[in-house]
């Protein structure tokens, strides 16, 4: 199938959302609000809760790539081989994800004299590292390399339950049906089952103990079962969107509407019920899974199918930074870190108190980041993945 009928309008739009929620996240952490004017309260409760991107990147990565599996599902041609989806997924995630690791072991022992952990360097590269928390966090300097674990974990699981439903399911409804069971099955009895028997101890627990102790206060909240939910959740939504795509054409303005709606509320539910950097007290699982992955699901929907409200999403803007995401979520925190082990000693979290220096700081880490990655993109990454799509296409 051709790449562009593969393509889901108003995803690319998403995942640059999805970027900047994550970079606006980390630099909001810096300022402390109590030494802010008042008008940047509003902007500091926001950004600490940016973190819901890294959910967003889960069901969008959901939605891609069980979207092709859904498309030929939905026309009845053969289904993408195992082969080509693991060649493609490797070629996205491994080199990129290796190299930023590497060199952040490097950086690290070279520059700070911290010592190689071989083990979580080890689980870092095997992308093992998020189902303890001696190994949660792979990289003293990158933070956010724990969700690639998990990432490439839902990769692995995606095949084993499309393959079966795409064989056995012989009608769009019956998929549905089966995937949405599937859902409520990890909500019901995974999710609970896994904090309850997994649950860590509280020696040594605490952000103030270091990466270490911040990884025993999110573990086990932030688990295999509840990022596949929000990843499930995104393919939810691309099979929904395949069906769509074949028997309805955007006549109205209907679909606009609903984004825009799904849109607010979502802001609206992360404003006013999320608390930063924990579970939520109902499903007990991070960045208001499932509720916060299932309105932006269905805001996707809505924006695919829209007339005009995808134009606004994929504007020539968020098109280019969805390119270069990746890089910028690789290494923004190393820059951040950097910055504050070498130059800057109160860039720590809540540490600067003057908001014109924030303000400075943080365009500096938005252009070393973005200018990282898109150096990255288009000399590394970019490459790699052409060379992956000939194979696929041999």
């Amino acid at each position: 199938m051709k790449r562009q009928s593969l393509h889901i309008r108003g995803a690319d739009g998403f995942r640059a959302i999805a970027c900047l929620l994550v970079l606006f996240h980390h630099l909001t952490q810096k300022m402390n609000p109590d030494s802010a004017p008042s008008w940047f309260s509003i902007i500091h409760h926001y950004g600490m809760r940016g973190e819901v991107g890294v959910s967003l990147f889960f069901v969008l990565s959901g939605a891609l790539l069980s979207y092709p599996f859904w498309v030929s599902f939905i026309k009845g041609t053969p289904s993408p081989t195992v082969k080509n989806y693991s060649i493609a997924r490797i070629a996205r995630i491994l080199p990129a994800t290796w190299l930023n690791l590497i060199l952040c072991t490097l950086l690290a022992l070279y520059l700070y004299d911290i010592p190689v952990n071989f083990t979580m360097l080890f689980t870092g590269l095997f992308f093992i590292n998020s189902y303890h928390y001696s190994t949660f966090f792979p990289a003293e300097l990158n933070g956010p390399l724990w969700s690639i674990g998990l990432e490439v974990s839902c990769y692995v699981i995606l095949p084993f339950l499309l393959y079966p439903i795409i064989k056995k399911a012989k009608t769009y409804l019956k998929a549905l049906a089966i995937l949405v069971t599937v859902l409520i099955f990890l909500q019901i009895v995974v999710n609970p089952w896994v904090i309850e028997t997994f649950m860590t101890s509280e020696d040594g627990k605490g952000w103030d103990k270091g990466l270490v102790g911040g990884a025993k206060v999110w573990l086990p909240y932030w688990n295999i079962s509840s990022f596949f939910s929000q990843f499930l959740v995104g393919a939810i939504a691309a099979l929904i969107i395949a069906r769509l795509g074949k028997a309805t054409k955007p006549t109205s303005s209907f679909f606009d509407f609903a984004g825009a709606a799904l849109l607010v509320a979502a802001i609206v539910v992360v404003g006013v019920r999320l608390i930063p950097g924990a579970p939520d007290s109902l499903t007990k699982q991070a960045y208001l899974s499932p509720i916060y992955a299932i309105i932006m699901a269905a805001a996707l929907i809505c924006i695919a199918m829209s007339r005009h409200a995808y134009k606004l999403i994929d504007n020539p803007l968020f098109v280019w930074i969805s390119k270069v995401s990746f890089g910028v979520y690789l290494w923004h925190q190393v820059v951040q870190n950097i910055l504050q082990r070498s130059f800057k000693e109160s860039y720590v979290y809540f540490g600067i108190t003057d908001l014109g220096e924030w303000t400075r700081l943080s365009l500096l880490v938005i252009v070393l980041a973005v200018a990282i990655a898109t150096l990255s993109w288009y000399f590394f990454e970019k490459p790699i993945l052409q060379k992956a799509r000939k194979k696929v296409s041999a």
